[in-house]
């Protein structure tokens, strides 16, 4: 409940705060390509592409601009990263402390800060559309990973690690920065289990 409710104050934070056209950089090039199920500059983005425009046909009853829709789609995937990342905070912030408002707390100022850096915020409702679904990769992968070792021995480790390296190698279609995530997991997975 505290990751589903810090993932819809983020969302609506970038909402508000949303571009309401194309600005700089890339993200003119992403919207356009999404929505035209494009190819944009290499290395091509096609989980990007095939995402966006999904999303940008769900909202499509709207109304709303083209331009409107794919933002929403960043921050979407910026705010649900932010909703995993709350539950990863929790999990870490159990190791220091039993007390539940210790970690709800925490996680939820873990969340405001990196919500509110200028870097996340800006790619997640203004520039660089593809990194909120790298953002987005790496924190599932982050809470998958606890997740992994919470349930060692109970019969379910095998299948999550096998999601993990799928969703993996799935996020390179979206960008190699998700792929960055994989040395770090290499090792969490040599620590809990060799």
């Amino acid at each position: 409940l505290g990751a589903v409710v810090a993932g819809l104050a983020v969302f609506t934070l970038y909402a508000i705060t949303l571009a309401r056209t194309t600005v700089f950089w890339d993200a003119s090039e992403y919207i356009a390509t999404a929505h035209i199920m494009g190819i944009p500059h290499p290395p091509g983005n096609p989980l990007f592409v095939v995402f966006a425009r999904a999303w940008e046909l769900l909202l499509a009853p709207t109304g709303l601009s083209i331009a409107v829709r794919i933002n929403l789609f960043s921050a979407f995937m910026g705010a649900a990263a932010h909703g995993f990342w709350f539950l990863v905070a929790h999990r870490v912030l159990a190791f220091y402390s039993p007390n539940r408002v210790f970690r709800l707390v925490g996680a939820a100022a873990a969340v405001a800060i990196s919500a509110a850096a200028f870097t996340v915020w800006n790619h997640s409702n203004v520039n660089e559309k593809v990194y909120t679904v790298s953002l987005f990769t790496i924190a599932l992968l982050s809470w998958l990973a606890f997740r992994w070792r919470d349930n060692m021995g109970k019969g379910k480790d095998d299948n999550l690690l096998l999601l993990m390296i799928f969703i993996l190698a799935l996020s390179v279609g979206n960008h190699l920065m998700a792929f960055l995530a994989a040395p770090a997991l290499a090792l969490f997975v040599l620590m809990v289990n060799p």
